[in-house]
């Protein structure tokens, strides 16, 4: 028998005390019983307390102690360097108007892929117990903690922040080839900021505008099997193990209770469509084991004190998760693009696609004709100032109608991508009920061959048949409608950038039977913008082709 000292028991997980066992009982028969204990401390932690729900698509990293990180995409359509997409985050029905009332916001991703994407990265789980030790311990835990699953509490953001930057460097130091990249430089590990917090929580564009404005994320099976909250029902007031439970649509475990949730930003209050001046304490989100069922929400969102007294805030009901995000200026290469898109803001719809932006004076002089595009011929009037107030003042003004023409131009784009979305399902529409049809046509036909177009049941048939293809061509005129006002409305290049943003969102929500759906639309007002035909019969059999 192994002498008490070195006994695998307290090495936990079955697989590690055979291991150990075997590898004790090898070193004590060479007189090395020092090594044998020794080997209990080298024993990783448990997948369940870095990745209890393995998936596919993970992004998992190492971690010091032989942990890992598992981290899910969050993914947003983009369009170029200054690209964002517009959001609106909060609530209308929290009773916390002055912190979580609803307000726009914009976000954007860290990293880039085919040029269409890109996103940033958030750790599926809470930080675990076990992720914790192994970041912050001065040395590896001599043997797997039996609560090492158990989301870390008792924390402040200071903690979270240490964090943040010890396992940054270590991957640097450790792991540096397999940190993602963007434009040739390695991401980095901090807390996410509370935007890309709650976009993530509300299941990105893996959800539908609307069910991204619900209370929560989508809960088919109800909130107790996505959701540690208050009670016996739940989490009977205790701080949960990882993973347990179901994920929300982009696969983040335990994002909506079990731990609050720290988040980079500080706190400020919330006035109408904007956040107030003032920043105070950090920020919690998502609820813990203690809160209330009918309290879980998304908006949930609660300032904590830095400090209580002479100590850091701590509490038990304090957890965090952390982000993988690359920085913002990457190279000279991204500078310049850069600046050539801020050059470009605002500029668009001031001047018709077909025609060539004029290039203003190289000289302070007015000229004698003036620019087509007003923010340029504002600069030059600007220039050609010579009172320095009236320069500044002007300057502001352009400043001001860029902005002006910028958001119109994003106001246009939402609202062309939002016609193609349409038109995606007005055909797909088509091809759901036109096979059906077809159908009771070929039923149709076959009763008339059978027992004569006069008999009671064809005749019946023949009813539900023009019923139902009366209905098939009030659709299909609707169809045809959307083609022509999008035609009127929108040009080719803004069309073809908006179906673009459409299909990566479509993608991202598990709808890819409707990518192909979506480019036969396209075609169809391609089509219409050449001939100028509505050319509905071929439509509607295209319709019933694609998917």
């Amino acid at each position: 028998m192994l002498p008490r000292s070195i006994r695998p028991k307290a090495c936990g997980r079955p697989e590690h005390r055979r291991l150990i066992r075997t590898l004790a009982t090898a070193l004590v028969a060479a007189g090395t019983a020092a090594a044998a204990a020794a080997a209990c401390a080298a024993a990783p932690p448990p997948t369940e307390a870095y990745n209890p729900k393995p998936a596919a698509d993970d992004v998992v990293l190492p971690l010091p102690c032989g942990g890992a990180m598992a981290f899910r995409r969050v993914v947003i359509p983009s369009e170029g360097p200054l690209s964002d997409r517009l959001v609106f985050v909060g609530a209308t029905d929290s009773g916390q108007g002055y912190a979580e009332s609803l307000r726009p916001e914009h976000i954007a991703g860290s990293f880039g892929g085919d040029g269409k994407e890109r996103w940033y990265l958030l750790g599926k789980y809470e930080i675990s117990q076990a992720q914790y030790a192994g970041v912050m311990g001065e040395s590896c835990p001599k043997a797997p903690s039996a609560g090492g699953a158990l989301a870390q509490a008792d924390v402040g953001w200071v903690d979270a922040i240490n964090f943040a930057d010890r396992y940054s460097l270590w991957l640097r130091r450790n792991a540096l080839d397999k940190l993602p990249k963007d434009d040739g430089e390695p991401g980095f590990v901090r807390l996410p900021t509370e935007v890309e917090w709650e976009f993530a929580a509300r299941g990105g564009i893996s959800v539908s505008d609307s069910a991204f404005r619900e209370r929560t994320f989508p809960m088919p099976d109800g909130m107790p099997a996505y959701v540690w909250f208050a009670g016996s029902a739940s989490s009977n007031n205790r701080v949960q193990q990882i993973g347990l439970l179901k994920p929300n649509p982009l696969g983040l475990y335990d994002i909506l209770g079990n731990v609050d949730e720290i988040v980079l930003d500080p706190f400020r209050l919330n006035k109408l469509d904007r956040l107030h001046g003032q920043a105070g304490g950090f920020i919690v989100r998502g609820g813990n084991f203690t809160t209330a069922e009918d309290d879980i929400r998304t908006a949930y969102r609660h300032e904590i004190p830095f400090y209580r007294g002479s100590d850091p805030r701590r509490a038990k009901t304090t957890g965090f998760r952390v982000a993988l995000v690359a920085p913002v200026i990457t190279s000279r290469g991204r500078l310049q693009a850069i600046e050539n898109a801020w050059e470009d803001l605002g500029r668009e719809a001031a001047t018709k696609p077909e025609v060539p932006k004029p290039e203003a004076p190289k000289v302070p002089a007015l000229g004698d004709k003036p620019l087509d595009d007003p923010i340029s011929e504002l600069g030059v009037i600007a220039d050609a100032a010579t009172d320095a107030n009236m320069q500044n003042r002007l300057k502001n003004l352009q400043l001001a109608f860029r902005a002006s023409f910028q958001a119109r131009d994003e106001q246009r784009d939402r609202a062309a991508k939002a016609r193609l979305r349409l038109g995606t399902f007005l055909c797909q529409k088509l091809q759901d009920d036109g096979i059906p049809i077809d159908r009771l046509k070929d039923v149709l036909k076959a009763c008339v061959d059978a027992r004569g177009a006069d008999n009671e049941r064809c005749r019946g048939q023949k009813q539900l048949v023009d019923s139902e293809e009366a209905k098939q061509w009030a659709n299909l005129r609707y169809y045809a409608d959307t083609i022509v006002t999008l035609d009127d409305d929108y040009s080719a290049d803004i069309i073809g950038r908006q179906l673009g943003v459409l299909k990566s969102e479509l993608g991202a929500a598990g709808l890819q039977n409707l990518l192909s759906v979506a480019d036969t639309y396209a075609r169809h007002a391609a089509q219409y913008r050449t001939t100028q035909a509505l050319d509905r019969a071929a439509w509607l059999a295209e319709c019933k082709k694609a998917g």
